[in-house]
């Protein structure tokens, strides 16, 4: 199997990948130039002192958001890779009926990856350059520190999303190792589907990982509403709801799958919607993989909103329970510096939602074209385009009302924890402030979003022929 072969005979299929490791190398990017110049401005400006503090302290905020937006990135360039082997198998199967091993073909498959990321990566640094060379100039006399935007640092993030993505597609090209040389010697043998069985040791380790997780966070609370919180109680919260979310991102293959039942379920009230529930309940495994990167980019959302709005509300009470003096006029200062952090965190955050709804578009798109004989013959059986556009767009809206579902209570909740766990000394045990607004606003805007990323699988569905769909049968 020839990597650049393969990319230039279906080089549509890897549109979504270059679109993925465009964003998340170029989010990396931008952070590194953006706060080169910032911090050069700081120091023409005299904002910032000799030392390296604040500086320090912008880089690691803004690494740490890049390694989330990796991390999601990590997670649709394995689906997407998964999925495009799964569509490979019989091609693959006469490659090992020839002698061909299956660490061989999937090195192969994860060279693919490799060849696909480069080009994105080196786009993204370049566009990422042109915008910091024309703030720098936008910024003129202001800045009296000429910023280093070519030093080796700024080429860090690009160089993470290549290897990143090489071994994200080895990870996804792992259903190889499966695949029967036997699978090429007949057509009466069924194809596989693409999910392989969620291991015992994934659920072995979320269930270690959530007990640990929820018997720290439990600590905390129980810890701040006996007003006895210390430095070590902050940070093993802080620990526990690391373990928390890191055991429900490892354990996502069983524990999506029956929420994705229960969603299907509670939508599955038009045709459209129970077919679109009967083709994600035969696929969990694979559709668990897509959800997960949505409930990373949701839950830290709502997460930095909730525990942001209960920290300036807790705050305004207890400034408004000292007397008429208060804080003497910090009250509003206060607000407005919460308020535009939390904005700043949420507009870093969207990077990874943004690269999670292009997760679900290209897990709608690679799957309808696995799907060509089924649709072409729900066609010849009667559906007409527009029930299958639904069918479609309902597979996109179940799936993200399942990731809304789980991520939703969980930022809630991580949120509500970590303000209580701060403030609890100082106010007192406190039920969280919901911020209505943005989950709202997060939730609707996630759906339109995959709604919109779905028109190109459902014109892609609908353009099949049911003529040949019936001939392939």
């Amino acid at each position: 199997m020839n990597p650049m072969r393969e990319i230039r005979a279906n080089p549509r299929q890897f549109v979504p990948s270059l679109v993925v490791v465009f964003i998340a190398a170029l989010f990396g990017t931008v952070i590194m130039q953006g706060i080169e110049i910032l911090t050069a401005w700081m120091s023409s400006a005299k904002i910032v002192s000799e030392s390296d503090t604040a500086q320090g302290l912008l880089t690691t905020v803004g690494l740490v958001f890049f390694v989330i937006a990796l991390f999601v990135s990590s997670i649709v360039i394995a689906n997407t890779f998964s999925i495009i082997i799964a569509g490979r198998s019989r091609q693959l199967a006469l490659l090992r009926l020839i002698g061909a091993s299956s660490d061989r073909l999937r090195r192969a498959a994860s060279a693919e990856g490799l060849l696909v990321s480069i080009p994105s990566a080196i786009v993204a640094f370049l566009v990422s350059t042109a915008l910091a060379l024309a703030t720098d100039a936008y910024l003129g006399g202001r800045i009296t520190e000429e910023p280093e935007l070519l030093r080796p640092m700024m080429f860090l993030p690009g160089i993470a999303t290549i290897v990143v993505t090489w071994f994200s597609a080895y990870l996804g090209a792992r259903r190889i190792t499966g695949i029967s040389p036997l699978e090429a010697t007949s057509q009466a043998i069924e194809p596989r589907p693409e999910d392989a069985r969620a291991s015992m040791g994934a659920l072995t380790g979320a269930l270690i990982l959530l007990s640990m997780g929820i018997t720290l966070l439990i600590s905390g609370i129980v810890g701040a509403s006996a007003n006895t919180v210390s430095a070590a109680g902050v940070l093993l919260v802080a620990v526990g709801a690391m373990l928390t979310f890191l055991g429900i991102i490892v354990g996502n293959p069983w524990i999506l799958p029956p929420l994705q039942a229960l969603t299907g379920w509670l939508l599955g009230r038009t045709s459209t919607s129970r077919l679109a529930a009967s083709t994600i309940a035969r696929h969990p495994t694979r559709n668990a993989r897509t959800v997960i990167g949505l409930v990373i980019g949701i839950t830290l959302i709502v997460m930095f909103a909730t525990a942001m709005t209960t920290f300036r509300d807790q705050l305004l009470d207890y400034a408004e329970s000292l007397g008429e003096e208060g804080w003497g006029g910090f009250e509003d200062v206060l607000t407005t510096i919460i308020d535009q952090t939390m904005l700043f965190f949420l507009v870093m955050v969207l990077f990874s939602v943004i690269i999670a709804v292009i997760g679900v578009a290209n897990a709608l798109m690679l799957s309808v074209r696995a799907r060509t004989q089924e649709i072409g013959l729900l066609m010849a059986l009667g559906q007409t385009p527009r029930r299958v556009r639904g069918m479609i767009a309902a597979e996109g809206i179940q799936l993200t009302a399942t990731a809304c579902l789980v991520a939703v209570p969980l930022g809630i909740a991580f949120g509500w924890i970590g303000a209580l766990t701060l403030l609890s000394p100082l106010t007192g045990f406190f039920a969280p402030s919901v911020p209505w607004w943005v989950i709202i606003s997060v939730v609707a805007g996630s759906l339109l979003a995959v709604l919109a990323a779905s028109r190109g699988p459902a014109r892609a569905a609908t353009s099949i022929s049911p003529v040949e769909a019936l001939e392939a049968v």
